[in-house]
């Protein structure tokens, strides 16, 4: 009886350990996913900004936002041994649109790739004159004589953008924390130039500065930014 009993057994085992070992863990449920709108106050290279995001689906959002931001600043062109120094007053004025749409490789984490168009409208504005009156060889001429320069850098209206980034605003939490690296391309710089009096020349320099200012036609974007989730 035991010679029998004991190879039965033996057999029940071995079938016991196979289907353990055929059986196939279960799957991890995906974390909390909600549907519907989303808000992300933003700051960066753009400026400082607000996003309203849709949701599609686990993989795709949109979204579509404005940044702003404007400061003056003071260039000196030349040294101050040169004949002629030149003081630009400028105003730099970032404004974009985006409109843009998030792909998200990986159901779990937030980590996404993204393109879209940004509406640009940076500009920048100056005017300057010389910093001191100019002495040639045995001639002087005060500031009012050489004249004055004016101008405008304005770029294209329509860039297209691409980049990636972090944070899934209807994964997990209503409240997170996201970031966008990228850049977008806005072409050369169109310059015009207005000169005065003895600066008058000077007007035909406008594609010298175009060509110098080329680098900056890639706009880099690096944004930091919180966003929270409409929806519960």
């Amino acid at each position: 009886m035991r010679k029998i009993l004991f190879p039965v057994m033996l057999i029940i085992a071995f079938q016991s350990w196979g289907q353990t070992v055929d059986q196939p863990e279960p799957e991890r449920p995906l974390p909390k996913y909600t549907n519907g709108f989303a808000v992300g106050l933003k700051v960066g290279t753009s400026g400082v900004g607000l996003d309203i995001y849709r949701s599609i689906n686990r993989r795709f959002d949109a979204r579509l936002g404005i940044s702003a931001f404007n400061y003056n600043a003071r260039f000196v062109s030349g040294s101050a041994t040169d004949d002629i120094q030149i003081g630009l007053n400028g105003k730099i004025k970032l404004n974009t649109i985006n409109a843009l749409l998030d792909y998200y490789p990986f159901k779990r984490v937030g980590l996404r790739l993204t393109g879209g168009l940004m509406v640009n409208l940076n500009q920048v504005n100056f005017d300057g004159a010389p910093t001191r009156d100019v002495k040639f060889k045995d001639l002087s001429f005060t500031v009012e004589e050489v004249g004055s320069l004016s101008g405008k850098a304005e770029f294209s209206k329509v860039a297209p953008y691409i980049g990636f980034g972090f944070g899934q605003p209807f994964l997990r939490k209503r409240l997170k924390f996201n970031a966008d690296i990228g850049f977008f391309y806005q072409q050369s710089p169109m310059i015009s130039l207005v000169a005065t009096k003895m600066l008058q020349p000077s007007e035909n320099q406008g594609p010298v500065i175009e060509k110098n200012l080329q680098p900056l036609k890639y706009y880099p974007v690096l944004v930091f930014g919180l966003s929270y989730r409409l929806n519960k």
